[in-house]
């Protein structure tokens, strides 16, 4: 009986125990997803011409807009997985539901450059890490785009960590927003698009770090369930047709299929010509890793 009872009393306080420690990171979880960042406005060129606004719908389609906010960027529910979480990607437009009505071109800038909505919230899965390297032009003219997307009528519910995800948010920040400061040296204006190493260093900036890391020799992906973003010094190896190929087409010169929800080769094949080029004589003079690689997980 000695030894039921002590029993009882140890279970007893091991569940005490993690009743707490669920309400410690309950609390600290929602607080962390809760808090509100200040970023100054940054005036930007938004020009309302056809020119500027086709630059914008290019920049869009080839960075991969569509893959969180769907084909029409209407939103879409990204992750319902309660009591984990439910993760919606917001519908862009002017519809119904849409935040095209209310958001400002200072806005917008928020969203995009820094990962936080117009009450400085920290927007989830929104990878303001590409975005934030974008020259003030490049950035004015996908606002442009997006300020004249055809309305879509997709009311969402809101984004919300439950008991699960509150908890990994507490001890995993690859869960939260990476809110991003203004790099030093982005460009009021993105170099001259030419199949030139510096347009191609400019551009990888904007669509290869997130997953390949900053200095493009491989890195964890941004999703802690996608593989390990490989090392691009290997495309030294590579001839253009082959890196067009696997940039544009999926395929690699050995063969392989790229899986486009991890490597969102369909929106690449939207790339100019003068783009791929760019990216490929970059890759063909990446500097030498600085860093000891990331273990693969």
């Amino acid at each position: 009986m000695r030894v039921l009872k002590w029993t009882g009393i140890v279970l007893g306080g091991l569940a005490g125990l993690l009743l707490l420690f669920g309400a410690f990171a309950y609390v600290a979880g929602g607080m962390k997803f809760n808090r509100t960042y200040t970023f100054a406005e940054s005036p930007l060129p938004v020009r309302a011409d056809s020119a500027t606004r086709a630059r914008g719908a290019h920049l869009v389609r080839t960075h991969a807009c569509a893959e969180c906010h769907g084909p029409d960027l209407g939103g879409k529910v990204l992750v319902d997985g309660m009591p984990f979480a439910r993760i919606v990607a917001a519908n862009l437009t002017a519809g119904r539901g849409g935040i095209g009505t209310g958001y400002r071109d200072a806005d917008w800038e928020r969203a995009l450059r820094h990962g936080v909505n117009p009450q400085g919230r920290g927007l989830l899965i929104m990878p303001a890490d590409l975005y934030t390297h974008l020259a003030d032009d490049e950035l004015g003219a996908m606002i442009a785009y997006l300020k004249t997307l055809p309305p879509v009528d997709n009311e969402l519910p809101a984004t919300e960590l439950g008991l699960v995800g509150r908890m990994v948010a507490t001890f995993n920040p690859l869960t939260m927003p990476e809110l991003m400061t203004s790099p030093a040296g982005r460009p009021a204006t993105a170099p001259p698009m030419g199949p030139t190493t510096a347009y191609g260093q400019y551009r990888t900036r904007t669509l290869c770090i997130a997953c390949h890391g900053a200095d493009l020799h491989g890195a964890p992906h941004p999703d802690p369930a996608g593989p390990y973003g490989p090392d691009l010094g290997v495309v030294r190896d590579w001839t253009l047709v082959q890196f067009a190929t696997a940039l544009r087409g999926g395929v690699t010169p050995d063969g392989r299929t790229l899986d486009p929800h991890w490597m969102p080769w369909p929106h690449f094949s939207h790339l100019y010509d003068e783009e791929v080029e760019a990216i490929y004589r970059y890759l063909q003079v990446l500097p030498p890793r600085t860093e000891a690689p990331v273990a693969n997980r």
